[in-house]
């Protein structure tokens, strides 16, 4: 298997994640906010918008991984460090270029930041 087939190997298991990690980032969204939620008062909105960025990161995230595999070429070693450009406002530039570290990484730490918080506030 080339370096190129790997990374574009590493890449669909990378997408097949992310696709699992915004569903449950979904449904949890969907049960904090739930009326009968464990949690209430100042814990709960900052969960929703942990969780709620979360999701944004992680649609940011799915919409990445296309441009990143056109990108692929056999000199690159890992699919965090392709960076594709993309234009700012739709059709419009400036581009910019961006990489998977900057959408996943922001999306995972939200993710378990809304857990932890989840998980503290109703403790208490």
């Amino acid at each position: 298997m080339t370096q190129k087939e790997q990374l574009i190997k590493a890449l669909e298991f990378f997408k097949e994640w992310s696709n699992y990690l915004l569903v449950t980032t979904v449904a949890a969204t969907g049960w904090v906010s739930a009326k009968d939620a464990a949690i209430s008062g100042w814990a709960r909105p900052f969960c929703i918008w942990s969780f709620g960025l979360s999701a944004v990161f992680g649609i940011f995230t799915l919409a990445i991984i296309p441009r990143v595999t056109e990108s692929i070429t056999d000199t690159d070693k890992s699919i965090y460090n392709i960076a594709p450009s993309f234009n700012l406002l739709w059709m419009w530039p400036p581009a910019i270029p961006i990489s998977l570290k900057w959408v996943c990484w922001p999306q995972h730490v939200l993710f378990i930041s809304g857990i932890v918080l989840y998980v503290l506030a109703a403790q208490g």
